[in-house]
């Protein structure tokens, strides 16, 4: 039998089953209360103590009805005609010819088709108990009772078998066969128990629970492969077949599902218990932002438990209400010396310069062993400011999938203000390279304590300012604060530098008349190729301060005003390792672009002599009259920081593709040129 059974693979099998034995329109009964009463059968059927009672001629115990619903009634045509299937493998038992176990199992399955995976389990499970439990009824009963009772357990060759020399001969194949009955049982009842949770639970993103309902139609096999082996061995037993019927392969096979099932079924409870605490901890902290109060945020990402391990925070007793609030989320692993050595820094120079902040840190980690703990007291030991040690889980996994707080494994720094709103979704990297200074490259992002910096009416747009503040070039810096002044930084070969100098000294010649000019910087790679020009930057200081301000405007990614000018920073990286210009006047981005964009910008204003009075929105205009068409190669960058999950293209709008860390879009339903 067994080599018969391991001719097929449990994929084959499952593949075999699914097509051609799924479920389809069933009608309708109870299978919970059928599985109740089943198992009530079966628990008292194969009790390993009724066979010492019989030896010892012992009277059954009185027992209360199982507890089920008044208007089931038993699917008992159906049982029957399942016992039939049986019954044709013990008749051929009882000849002696060889049992094939499959060909009966796959007619038991054609007749149970219209049910569902769980009811064909029950149903096949129910109709050998039925025969079962009759017959461990009659052998209870055997000679203690009436005629009819006697003569109907003659019928079901009970004596047979009962006999005090043959059971006490055969009583441990009696025992393996309950044992091997007891296990089917349990893993019905856990094929029952996932298809349950899959019921009720459908919606969830349960990996774990997807996988075990998909190996369902396997488990129902075996399970129903077994019942048919089960009721051949009871044929043996009840002969006078003195060659043993093994079953020791099936054994192993039904241990090793319900092993399976088992830890499926857990993991399953566990994370669906872990969503429902999830979903808990985000209507609470959406409650605790409503009230605009830091210190209800604090309190419930630190008190809210889901493991029984009181949280501990260190230093100090409670952060004060009207303070801002930097969180240092990191792991134990990825922890590096040097942030906290900046960190430090700042954490001493915060009452000098801005009195009402605080720093938090917050270690992620998801099971604190001795060495977690040791490792948590020799950094926390480092660090002057509080520390959360056991946060929950839960809270690790909210902080890992809220957009607003988003923690991927690598450290950072999210600043909130006293009213609970988020300021800044990392500042780490600008701490790093600023230190207390790290407010001014926020700008607009992060306003520090204080009156609110005023802004001249004629000055609108300061969206630059911070990169101009980070060039290493003072006269460049100097330069950016002249409003009628246009910037062209330039990237690309000796050739378009040479064109680009020509063409922008015949319009400086036409419109000097109205006080305004273009003026030229270079990037280089190194300062020694920058020759005579006055305002070149280096290739290192230019790319770190566009990416430091881009990494400001991540927390404004949805707001309209800074959309434009996001869009233009990442067509500027699009175009990093290639040929580029980025127009600039005062703080204000004009636009980035192709040199052959500007080329005809200045050609038209040379010919054409136009009155101008603001360079920079006459280049705007330019450009966007003109006729668009999205360039022929793909538009590919890196965004710095920890970018929004969805990233539009800055040319055509249609949203990217993320590779990585990196985006790309092709311009899809657009003609190229």
């Amino acid at each position: 039998m067994a080599s018969k059974l391991t001719e097929m693979s449990d994929e084959e099998i499952l593949n075999f089953i699914n097509g051609k034995y799924s479920p389809g329109d069933s009608t309708a009964f109870d299978v919970g209360d059928l599985f109740t009463i089943t198992k009530t059968i079966i628990d008292h059927a194969t009790r390993n103590s009724m066979v010492d009672d019989i030896l010892k001629s012992a009277n059954a115990l009185n027992e209360k009805v199982p507890n089920i619903n008044d208007s089931f009634i038993s699917p008992l045509c159906t049982l029957k005609s399942i016992c039939c299937e049986m019954s044709s493998c013990m008749d051929k038992a009882c000849s002696g010819e060889e049992i094939s176990i499959q060909p009966r199992t796959e007619v038991i399955f054609d007749k149970l088709k219209p049910y569902p995976w769980d009811a064909k389990a029950v149903l096949a499970l129910a109709a050998f108990a039925l025969e079962y439990g009759d017959f461990w009824h009659l052998a209870q009963l055997y000679g203690q009772c009436n005629q009819l009772t006697n003569s109907l357990a003659i019928l079901k060759r009970v004596p047979v078998l009962t006999k005090h020399a043959i059971l006490e001969k055969r009583k441990e194949e009696v025992l393996e066969l309950n044992h091997l009955i007891k296990a089917t049982l349990q893993v019905t009842d856990f094929i029952f128990k996932v298809e349950d949770l899959f019921v009720h639970n459908h919606n969830e993103n349960v990996k774990e629970l997807d996988k075990a309902v998909k190996s369902i139609p396997t488990y129902v096999f075996w399970t129903i492969t077994t019942i048919v082996a089960c009721a051949v061995k009871v044929t043996h037993l009840t002969s006078d077949e003195e060659e043993p019927y093994p079953l020791s392969y099936l054994v192993t096979k039904i241990e090793g599902i319900l092993k399976i099932l088992e830890e499926q079924h857990a993991s399953c409870e566990k994370e669906l218990d872990k969503l429902k605490k999830h979903r808990k901890l985000v209507r609470i902290m959406s409650e605790a932002r409503s009230t605009h109060q830091i210190m209800n945020v604090i309190n419930t990402l630190i008190q809210f438990r889901d493991d029984g391990k009181l949280p501990t925070i260190s230093v100090g007793s409670s952060v004060k209400e009207d303070n801002y609030v930097l969180f240092y989320i990191s792991s134990l692993e990825n922890n590096k010396k040097d942030d906290i050595s900046h960190l430090k820094e700042v954490h001493d120079q915060f009452p000098k310069k801005y009195k009402n902040w605080t720093i938090v840190w917050i270690p992620i980690v998801e099971d604190w062993t001795e060495d977690h703990r040791k490792k948590f007291e020799e950094l926390a030991s480092e660090m002057p400011w509080y520390k959360v040690q056991f946060f929950s889980s839960i809270v690790i996994k909210f902080l890992s999938a809220d957009d607003r707080l988003s923690f991927k494994g690598n450290p950072k720094c999210v600043v909130m203000s006293p009213q609970a709103q988020l300021q800044s979704h990392n500042t780490l990297d600008l701490i790093r390279k600023y230190g207390i200074n790290f407010f001014d490259h926020l700008f607009p992002v992060v306003v520090p304590p204080g009156p609110l910096p005023v802004v001249p009416p004629e000055d609108p747009r300061l969206e630059l300012k911070p990169f101009f503040e980070s060039l290493k070039n003072e006269e460049l810096k100097k330069l950016s604060k002249d409003k009628k002044t246009c910037i062209f930084f330039f990237g690309g070969t000796v050739e378009s530098w040479i064109k680009l100098e020509k063409n922008v000294k015949e319009v400086n010649d036409t419109v000097k008349v109205f006080g305004v000019a273009i003026e030229l910087s270079r990037v280089v790679l190194h300062e020694a190729e920058a020759g005579e020009s006055k305002y070149s930057e280096t290739h290192e200081a230019f790319w770190s301060g566009i990416e430091n301000l881009l990494l400001s405007l991540l927390d404004h990614y949805n707001e309209v005003e800074y959309k434009i000018v996001k869009a233009e920073l990442h067509k500027l990286l699009s175009y990093k390792h290639g040929e580029w210009i980025m127009v600039s006047q005062k703080y204000e981005l004009i636009a980035s672009c192709r040199p052959a964009t500007i080329f005809d910008v200045l050609e038209n204003m040379s010919q054409s002599k136009p009155s101008i009075s603001l360079l920079g929105s006459y280049i705007q205009n330019f450009i966007a009259n003109k006729p668009w068409s999205p360039p022929s190669e793909c538009c590919q960058f890196v965004n710095p920081g920890n970018p929004p999950k969805i990233m539009d293209c800055p040319f055509c709008r249609h949203p990217m593709e993320t590779i990585s860390v990196a985006y790309k879009c092709c311009h899809p339903g657009y003609p190229h040129n």
